[in-house]
């Protein structure tokens, strides 16, 4: 298998197959299912009998794994919630492309497993690019094995604006009442407290965050390292705070991480990508925390909607 070659295709579907035969199949599958995605760290189903964001409930709910609530999570991503574990992906503008990241790695609390559902595919762009972070670690340590002691030595910090009400300028536009789950400022100053957060209001009501320390590198259970973290998406896409410049994301001791070493890391990343192209009800499984994804850009006249729900 070759590094960009990881994803594993699982056709099961078929002419007689209905949504409850297909529940059964993940119930007498399941172990299996989990054996390969922890050895390939994707599968993609195809084929399955799953039309709308209930069947698509129902799929996930077959594997009886404990799922993020939308509204429980510190996402910074506006979504729209469709039932209560699945909801849009992301509702950036589609001329928005969002960088390869590991889901939530900015908060301290992430899914283990990620589920999309293409229930409509975009006709010119909106791939969803996958990279294992396991490869890419191997490939910086390779490459420039001192960066990556700064991040095992240090972790990262995330600078992070949230803005005063929902805006769909960027792929992090979730306001800080809806991030933070409050409805006023003393509110908000209370929970970033609890998180070990720091803070700032800016112009508007906005809010400026700055987290605590945060791992960059995870250990697997196979004893192998995965690159994990927010570090692309938030050095090529999220929003600066134009008052101080603060860089969106440092290491842990507040020392920058070097445009150099974020473009070295861009590059290993790309050459490792797969970009996976939609087709209307493809369900794709990915281990979040060996598997980096992002958003490709996308137009045409018809939508891209794709629904996910985040598990443990």
């Amino acid at each position: 298998m070759s590094k960009k070659d990881f994803l594993q295709e699982i056709k099961t579907g078929s002419d007689s197959m209905t949504l409850t035969s297909t529940l059964n199949w993940i119930d007498n599958n399941k172990v299996s299912i989990e054996s390969q995605l922890e050895e390939c760290g994707a599968i993609l189903f195809s084929n399955l009998p799953v039309e709308e964001e209930g069947d698509f409930d129902n799929f996930v709910s077959a594997f009886n794994y404990e799922t993020f609530t939308y509204e429980e999570s510190l996402s910074n991503a506006v979504r729209i919630n469709k039932t209560n574990k699945v909801f849009t992906a992301n509702e950036a503008p589609k001329e928005i492309e969002i960088f390869l990241h590991h889901e939530m790695a900015q908060t301290p609390t992430y899914p283990k497993n990620i589920f999309f559902f293409c229930k409509s595919s975009s006709l010119e762009g909106g791939q969803t690019p996958l990279c294992r972070s396991d490869h890419l670690y191997e490939e910086i340590l390779k490459e420039d094995e001192g960066l990556i002691d700064e991040f095992e030595k240090h972790g990262v910090i995330y600078n992070t604006l949230m803005s005063n009400g929902d805006e769909l300028v960027s792929g992090q536009g979730r306001s800080w009442q809806k991030t933070l789950g409050v409805k006023s400022k003393n509110e908000a100053e209370i929970k970033l407290e609890n998180l070990g957060y720091s803070w700032d209001w800016i112009d508007g009501d906005n809010l400026s965050v700055t987290t605590r320390t945060f791992e960059a590198i995870k250990e697997l259970k196979d004893g192998t390292k995965s690159f994990f973290n927010q570090v692309l998406a938030a050095s090529l896409g999220w929003k600066k705070n134009l008052d101080d410049d603060i860089s969106p994301v440092t290491f842990g001791n507040n020392q920058e991480i070097p445009l150099s070493s974020i473009q070295l890391i861009s590059e290993l990343a790309e050459s490792l990508t797969l970009l996976r192209k939609w087709k209307d009800k493809d369900i794709l499984l990915i281990d979040n925390y060996r598997v980096m994804h992002g958003r490709k850009s996308f137009s045409g006249e018809k939508g891209r909607e794709v629904l996910v729900s985040l598990t443990n």
